[in-house]
């Protein structure tokens, strides 16, 4: 029984190890596919808007309008307006739908 006990032992360290370094080396199954060079792409024209090609923008011509400060005079006078109506004076311009106010 010693014998039979020895001999799985052995066995299943041979299971168990981990396989031998000297192995031959093997060639892969398919040589390696070289693609064919590309021809050099030319690069793309630089891109120009086909907005006011014909006439040079005129910055004289328009009124700029910055929205931020629209929207804060509005703010101001609706608050003088809701004031007024309360009775109450509030420094500010003295126009109420192009009238002037005493």
């Amino acid at each position: 029984m010693t014998d039979l006990i020895h001999h799985l032992a052995a066995w299943v360290a041979l299971l168990l190890k981990p396989p031998r370094a000297h192995r031959r080396p093997t060639r892969p199954l398919y040589p390696a596919l070289v693609a064919p060079p590309r021809p050099p792409v030319p690069p793309l024209p630089a891109h120009r808007s086909p907005y006011g090609l014909d006439t040079p923008l005129d910055a004289t011509a328009t009124r700029s309008v910055r929205p931020y400060l629209t929207a804060h005079e509005q703010r101001q006078r609706r608050r003088e307006l809701a004031l007024a109506a309360l009775g109450q004076d509030m420094p500010g311009p003295y126009w109420i739908h192009g009238l002037e106010v005493a």
